[in-house]
């Protein structure tokens, strides 16, 4: 190392040190030399010892605290399984990790695709694939040895996927890596985070009521709505809901969204819970307060947002639009036929062009998702760098938090701008550097 590098970052002079790349610790011997460049080379050894494999030279700090040079960051983002068609959907999870992996490199830090398969436990490295353009139309994974990294971007794609025992047992033990941090560890449970975001009073207006469903809280639930959505706990994409209309004379007609529409009668909370049984599959479901939602063009609508962490761990709204419901339904997830529209024009359209009213209702939005964010992260004790909202609004213009979800689905084609999709991508990497320890990066 140049005697400057030392100054700068405040190295203590000794004949051997410790490096740290990733998780993996060796012990190097230290050659100062004299210099005005603030520049640092590495041993071939030193290099095999840590798996290096980047081309660029990467940043370098000194760790006060554990006394050893940390040079990095080194960003794994982990997948159950690695996509390989020559011909794939824009919106499939390949295109999101081939997107993700173009991102990476043009970012200063070593970033990864690696799956829990590929780890050796033994020497903490593993095999991680980066991918390579070779035309374009068609490119390669390519693998290499790689340190286990100093973070972890969770992007298992389903949950299916993470309640695979192997997968979770591989978490486990990743999380218990020393100098390793992870985030956006799971996907979310309806119940469980409800019950999470009801001890901040704040958001208390802005939650539909909640019950665990039961025949007693279907009961209980129908007595005071008209209309319910049940959810499955662990569901996503829509799949699985029921709505319930209670008419006058106390008659239940519910719609199941399962491979389209199924809709059923009952003649009361007990009977519902018998005919629809089948449909919920033994799984837990939550039943929710139905809301008189805004419409657009005759269809209801809620807002997404895709909220995530920047480079200096900040929350900001990454990416925001409407998704309105196809006509007849009431779901307006996009998988399920719904479309996605511009929130610029809904507003103008549900607020009657009322400037100032829809510069409150934004800053009011910015309000109600960094409560949510910051109370989910505080209360379930674990770390997240992204979150997709869905929030609904209604005809008194008042908003409703519908749902949560830590693993948002987000597609590498889009009718909005091509930079705010980019910067979808880009910033839980630009967050995961921050985490890592290393210097800011826009």
């Amino acid at each position: 190392m140049a005697d400057a590098l030392i100054n700068k970052l405040d190295i203590p002079l000794a004949s051997t040190i410790k490096v740290r790349v990733g998780v993996k610790v060796v012990i190097s011997k230290l050659v100062v030399r004299n210099g005005k460049l603030t520049s640092y080379m590495l041993s071939p050894q030193l290099v095999e010892a840590l798996c290096l494999n980047r081309k660029k030279p990467l940043q370098i700090r000194y760790d006060q605290e554990k006394e050893m040079i940390h040079i990095g960051p080194i960003i794994g983002i982990l997948t159950s399984f690695l996509p390989n068609e020559l011909e794939f959907d824009p919106k499939s999870v390949q295109a999101e990790l081939i997107f993700l992996s173009k991102i990476g490199q043009n970012l200063p830090a070593q970033v990864y695709m690696f799956t829990p398969s590929s780890i050796n436990w033994a020497n903490r490295t593993t095999c991680g694939f980066i991918y390579q353009q070779l035309s374009p139309e068609h490119g390669i994974w390519s693998s290499s040895l790689y340190p286990l990294p100093d973070v972890i971007y969770d992007r298992i794609s389903s949950r299916t996927g993470e309640a695979r025992p192997g997968i979770k047992n591989t978490k486990r033990k990743l999380m218990k890596l020393p100098y390793l941090k992870y985030f956006n560890p799971s996907f979310l449970d309806k119940w469980k985070v409800h019950k999470l975001l009801v001890t901040n009073a704040d958001l208390i207006p802005y939650l539909p009521e909640t019950q665990l469903l039961s025949a007693s809280s279907m009961k209980d639930m129908i007595m005071k709505h008209k209309t319910l959505y049940l959810k499955p706990c662990n569901g996503s994409q829509g799949n699985g809901i029921i709505k319930v209309i209670c008419n006058d004379e106390g008659k239940l007609k519910y719609t199941v969204y399962r491979n389209g529409r199924r809709a059923g009668h009952a003649d009361n909370p007990v009977d519902f819970m018998k005919r629809s049984g089948a449909a919920r599959k033994g799984k837990p479901y939550i039943v929710q307060q139905g809301l008189n939602l805004s419409t657009f063009n005759e269809s209801p609508f809620d807002i997404r947002i895709i909220y995530q962490k920047n480079h200096e761990g900040e929350w900001k709204i990454s990416k925001q639009f409407v998704r309105v419901a196809p006509r007849g339904s009431s779901v307006a997830n996009l998988s399920r036929g719904g479309r996605a529209e511009t929130s610029k024009r809904v507003f103008a359209s549900i607020l009657n062009g009322n400037k100032k009213l829809i510069e409150d209702k934004h800053d009011e939005l910015r309000k109600l998702c960094s409560m949510v964010a910051v109370t989910l992260e505080s209360s379930s004790k674990k770390l997240y760098g992204e979150l997709g909202l869905d929030i609904g609004i209604d005809k008194g213009g008042k908003f409703w938090l519908i749902e949560v979800n830590s693993k948002p689905r987000k597609t590498t084609e889009t009718e909005l701008s091509q930079g705010i999709v980019h910067n979808t991508f880009r910033r839980p990497l630009q967050y995961a550097i921050h985490l890592a320890g290393f210097k800011k990066h826009k």
